[in-house]
């Protein structure tokens, strides 16, 4: 059974946006600075969960920043033991008897609670700012925002931040269509401020981890890949390319063309690879989900775009893609 049904989620946001206050632009601006330094910048520690789907998870989070920057550790307290320790931009998870693995800056930037765009002026263009009613989450009061798609590409967010320090303490995200909830964060426990014990920050489960593997000189590309250009045609609108790479991935034949583009709250991946590059092992298109990904092949290429969007937006970016 849906932890909550689409029905919660769609009176939920009529009654939102019956209350609804709009916010300036430069109120929506300094609301982003302030959340983005509060997640940054203070001492806090907590427990949140994190539901999607039928499925829900729940989180220890530590975090100290000190003259030495940010530090930051966050371990699951419910099914497979997993660890999440920061120093900064580089984040290294820690699964027992798995070797440890590193996440980029961009995925560490956007740990919850942390909502800090690429870009805050792609976030303005394509959302409009709502103040909401006053909640209270985990024993703190907090101003509820709704961030509301200006089209039908994106989904509408719900954010729930506290006055003083603009910690965010809660995060929503809905379908467009029926206002279903795709994804929730929220904190159950959390105390702002104060100081962190060191030995809170230390990783418990790297001692459980398998050696890393030394970094290894790059292996070159297949001539076919590295020479490969494609024309973009009718892009969804809004989205920002932030970065091209091509790379070797696990369990493909042949290394993989990435274009990674934000709207600046959303994410929207298109991996592009030889159509006989390795087993697919996703169906061709998922359109009920917070992750939604459609997949396509346009002479001798796979074209594969995925992300935190509606159906139609992962569609349209495929279909945007076409071998020069």
């Amino acid at each position: 059974m849906r932890l909550r049904s689409g029905l919660c989620g769609l009176l939920l946001l009529a009654a939102s946006a019956h209350a609804a206050d709009l916010m300036t632009t430069n109120e929506s601006a300094n609301l982003l600075k302030k959340m983005g330094v509060a997640a940054r910048s203070l001492n806090y520690s907590g427990v949140y969960f994190y539901q999607h789907a039928d499925v829900m998870e729940t989180f220890r989070l530590v975090h100290q920043f000190d003259a030495a920057g940010e530090q930051e550790r966050r371990e699951s307290l419910d099914g497979l033991p997993r660890e999440f320790v920061r120093n900064n931009d580089q984040i290294v998870g820690y699964v027992p008897d798995l070797k440890p693995f590193t996440l980029d800056r961009r995925a560490a930037n956007k740990f919850f609670p942390g909502v800090i765009p690429d870009q805050a002026v792609d976030v303005l263009n394509n959302y409009n700012f709502k103040r909401l009613n006053i909640e209270r989450v985990a024993g703190h009061d907090c101003q509820s925002i709704l961030l509301e798609p200006k089209d039908r590409l994106r989904h509408p967010h719900k954010l729930c931040v506290e006055p003083n320090s603009g910690l965010m303490l809660k995060s929503t995200m809905y379908g467009p269509e029926h206002g279903e909830v795709l994804e929730h964060f929220s904190f159950t426990q959390l105390d702002i401020g104060g100081q962190i014990e060191k030995r809170l920050l230390k990783s418990v489960l790297a001692s459980r981890a398998l050696p890393a593997d030394p970094p290894r000189p790059s292996a070159g590309l297949a001539p076919a890949v590295a020479m490969a250009q494609f024309d973009t045609v009718n892009l969804p609108s809004g989205f920002r390319l932030i970065k091209e790479t091509r790379s070797q991935l696990p369990g493909k034949q042949l290394p993989v063309l990435h274009y990674l583009y934000s709207d600046g709250m959303a994410t929207v991946s298109v991996f592009i690879e030889p159509a006989g590059n390795g087993p697919v092992s996703l169906p061709l298109t998922q359109g009920k989900s917070n992750f939604n990904f459609f997949s396509r092949q346009a002479d001798g290429w796979r074209i594969t775009a995925l992300g935190e969007v509606p159906l139609r937006t992962v569609q349209l970016f495929s279909l945007a893609f076409s071998p020069r």
